[in-house]
């Protein structure tokens, strides 16, 4: 008889008195999910301390480790690198029940990510939060977790977007990598408006958060950037990459959008 391990791990958690999330309906925005981790219990995920949306240095502010792979459904194909929710888990006795705040980062691709269709696979540190004090490494042996989630505006508190030149931009190719989205923090279209021109050239989503031009004719610097979010809001940063820019420096776009969904 072929096992089958989604209903054996319903059980499993069963007698433990933890259900294991699926799709539902929604209650005051919250929405059932499950959680587990990956890397080491107290470190921030991918060893380079980054992830499939282009992010780097997720480790230190403003993202401090609060980060997660989102599944199919948050991931978007990349489209949903950015994307801010608050979790909670009142499933397990050493859960804390308070709300963290957490940035998709990464993509999910293990078994629970496509057995819940909301599936959190978190930093060791984003899922020890989750904890009441002290109890962080006891909850790491819980595994999988039944949890709450709700998306949230992203607010990145007094810093503006920044565009980081991705290693590899030439005279004739550039890419971008968007931070500090506030609102949705996601994007569905990014345009580049090249000095001395009217027109806004739109650019194609390379992996992630990167967006990339491909031109034949040499880019005229200084850059203008225009993005789109899936709700239709628009924000243009004027010359906001420079002409002399550097490659792999990152450039404040001295806007940003407001804290909202």
């Amino acid at each position: 008889m072929a096992f089958n391990y989604p209903l054996a791990l319903i059980a499993i958690a069963s007698l433990f008195g933890v259900s294991v999330a699926g799709p539902s309906s929604a209650h005051d925005g919250w929405i059932p999910a499950s959680s587990t981790f990956y890397g080491k219990e107290n470190e921030s995920g991918p060893e380079d301390n980054g992830g499939k949306c282009g992010f780097k240095n997720i480790n230190l502010p403003p993202f401090n480790s609060m980060t997660s792979c989102g599944s199919k459904v948050t991931w978007k194909g990349g489209k949903g690198c950015g994307s801010c929710f608050l979790m909670k888990c009142t499933s397990h006795p050493l859960c804390s029940g308070e709300a963290k705040l957490i940035t998709i980062t990464d993509e999910c691709i293990l078994f629970p990510c496509v057995d819940t269709e909301y599936h959190f696979d978190m930093s060791g540190i984003a899922f020890g939060r989750l904890a009441l004090p002290g109890k962080e490494q006891l909850l790491h042996k819980a595994g999988r977790l039944a949890t709450l989630v709700k998306r949230v505006p992203c607010d990145y508190k007094g810093l503006n977007i920044n565009f980081h030149v991705e290693e590899g931009s030439n005279k004739n190719y550039l890419a971008l990598l968007t931070e500090y989205q506030n609102g949705e923090g996601e994007l569905t279209n990014l345009e580049l408006k090249e000095a001395g021109s009217s027109t806004w050239t739109p650019m194609k989503q390379s992996w992630g958060k990167i967006w990339r031009l491909d031109t034949p004719h040499n880019l005229k610097a200084p850059f203008s950037i225009r993005i789109t979010t899936p709700g239709g809001k628009k924000l243009e940063a004027i010359d906001v990459i420079p002409a002399g820019y550097e490659v792999m420096h990152k450039y404040d776009a001295k806007v940003n959008f407001k804290a909202e969904l």
